[in-house]
């Protein structure tokens, strides 16, 4: 089960996709139909990764994996895609939780 909110790590690109909660998931269809790469991943607000697997229906579901990523790790991809939106100062980034972290790319994404 995905602890929401979440963000998508697409292979090989720094930019991330914020997801707010499940509703958004099962609305917005680019999000549960999109072809993902095997090596992309969905980040949820506990550091949980789950892989997205194509179903048979072509939608997409998450599927958790063994492999969790920390606090730091998750700031570490934040930075990077900060970086690619042109954001000064992006060393200076910080999350008390992965949660708050998270909400760092949707501001980013709205500005």
């Amino acid at each position: 089960m995905v602890i929401w909110p979440a963000i998508i790590k697409h292979a090989d690109d720094a930019e991330l996709v914020y997801v707010s909660n499940q509703s958004e998931w099962d609305d917005d269809a680019d999000l549960h139909h999109a072809s993902y790469d095997e090596s992309d991943v969905l980040i949820d607000s506990s550091g949980r990764t789950f892989s997205l697997t194509q179903l048979p229906d072509q939608s997409v579901t998450p599927e958790p994996k063994a492999v969790s990523k920390s606090l730091h790790d998750i700031l570490g991809l934040i930075k990077a895609h900060a970086a690619v939106k042109g954001s000064c100062c992006v060393a200076k980034l910080y999350a008390p939780s992965i949660t708050d972290a998270l909400k760092i790319v949707e501001s980013l994404d709205q500005s």
